[in-house]
């Protein structure tokens, strides 16, 4: 391929970077972007169509082929793992499971007195919620029902409880989050054993950093700017009150696949249950618990219906996406930027650990700027597995560094939308907010990045 190729493809990376910036259409973008890139590497002389393909000889048909190759493949493996974990939650969400789990969680939390103790507590537990619930909107603003009363009645600020609680999923967690589910298949890795094996050990000297860190930040900016504006917390206690009808056993229905992972995997039985079958398992039963429970042959039916309506959600929102990133990216690679980028990395002394670091950063960046780490993610982290290749290496710790970037970073940025729901609840503009959540999640960042690179 001459030469000239690789950079009109960066050419085309960042024309496709500003128009994420500047809030196009992400879908269409990584699609028309990934047409051109592949164009572009056609006719440079690349190969840029897989072995086995049938072409037709006509590019513009053989370019859609291999858009619609790339996406079965995709839906027949972590797309519809991701269809399922979407469709679970939101089930979980209509019969008021999810909702009961956090309260739940949180109930020990009134038993802490000390101001800076309860913040450091709430981020903690609130990270821990993560494992089961993947919206950090939805669960910032559970947490604002349930723990944002407790933490305001023991001397906290209210910023402050605000920017603990709007940065609370610092990471995404498999087998619930799909982006880890998306993660773990791109490095050849079970979700669970992702989870347990690198996810947890990374995690909890990361997350224990941030706590620290939010404690130091929030005592030094409420000594400086005071306590500022306490909402009306009597609507709250009654939210929270109505939250607290759903039965109390419910709060374990969200942890039945986690539970079936855990137990039937090939650490214990030497078998691995899939991911979707723990899910369809869980919801199953828990149809069948709300049923006896609920009394109401009809409304449990309708409820129960949640599931197949959250995994259209998911497709929109995040499968879809996957399948034109997974072009793009290829795009990317037939193009020769990633073999560039590993070149140029190489010639400079970066190395494997260098260049994993500077990609989880470029993740980082788009993420800040855009307010969601999904695009970038979905689209750069399908190139690990070829820049992992180049370098000998399985890829695992690239993949983690540029996972955790996209979901950690997502609290720094004045435009995402948990960062504008809470702010707005605090009745603070979201660069104010900001402020008090960057060193936070920058030392997060950093200590990920250190205990990733020793222990992997």
């Amino acid at each position: 391929m001459n030469s000239i190729f690789p950079w009109l493809g960066i050419a085309v990376l960042i024309l496709c970077g500003w128009a994420i910036v500047k809030k196009y259409q992400v879908n269409m973008v990584l699609l028309l972007g990934g047409l051109i890139l592949n164009l572009l590497a056609f006719w440079g002389g690349a190969e840029i169509f897989p072995k086995k393909f049938s072409a037709t000889g006509i590019v513009g048909f053989d370019l859609i082929e291999l858009l619609r190759t790339i996406s079965v493949s995709q839906v027949s493996g972590v797309g519809f793992l991701i269809l399922i974990s979407g469709g679970f939650a939101a089930y979980m969400q209509a019969i008021g499971a999810s909702d009961r789990f956090v309260t739940v969680c949180a109930k020990p939390l009134s038993l802490i007195k000390n101001p800076y103790l309860i913040l450091a507590a709430v981020f903690i537990v609130g990270h821990c919620l993560g494992l089961v619930i993947t919206s950090a909107a939805g669960l910032a603003m559970l947490m604002v029902v349930t723990v944002y009363p407790l933490i305001i009645r023991v001397g906290c600020s209210p910023l402050a409880a605000a920017a603990v609680v709007a940065s609370v999923l610092a990471i995404g967690y498999a087998p619930a989050s799909g982006t880890a589910n998306f993660a773990s298949e791109l490095v050849h890795l079970d979700p669970i054993e992702y989870l347990v094996r690198y996810q947890l050990p990374m995690a909890v000297p990361t997350i224990l950093a941030m706590a620290a860190a939010h404690v130091v930040t929030q005592y030094w900016f409420d000594k400086r700017e005071g306590r500022g504006i306490v909402a009306d917390l009597s609507e709250l206690e009654q939210k929270r009150e109505k939250l607290e009808q759903t039965p109390a056993f419910y709060a374990c229905l969200p942890l039945l696949p986690i539970a079936l992972l855990l137990v039937f995997n090939k650490f214990v039985w030497g078998v691995s249950m899939n991911v979707a079958t723990a899910m369809f398992i869980a919801w199953i039963a828990s149809f069948f618990i709300d049923l006896i429970t609920r009394r109401n042959i009809k409304e449990s039916f309708d409820l129960s219906f949640a599931m197949f309506k959250g995994m259209g959600s998911i497709l929109t929102s995040t499968v879809g996406l996957i399948f034109v990133a997974a072009f793009f990216a290829k795009g990317l690679q037939n193009i020769g930027i990633v073999a560039l980028l590993m070149h140029g990395a190489d010639s400079i002394g970066l190395g494997y650990t260098g260049s994993s670091v500077v990609l989880s950063a470029i993740v980082g960046v788009v993420t800040v700027l855009t307010g969601s780490g999904v695009a970038a993610f979905t689209s750069l982290g399908q190139l690990v597995p070829a820049a992992a290749q180049s370098f000998g290496e399985n890829g695992i710790s690239m993949m983690l560094m540029m996972h955790t970037a996209s979901e950690m970073l997502r609290a720094m940025s004045p435009v995402a939308g948990v960062i504008i729901i809470v702010a707005g609840f605090a009745k603070v503009n979201p660069l104010t907010m900001v402020k008090r959540t960057i060193v936070p999640c920058l030392t997060g960042y950093v200590v990920m990045l250190i205990t990733v690179s020793v222990l992997f």
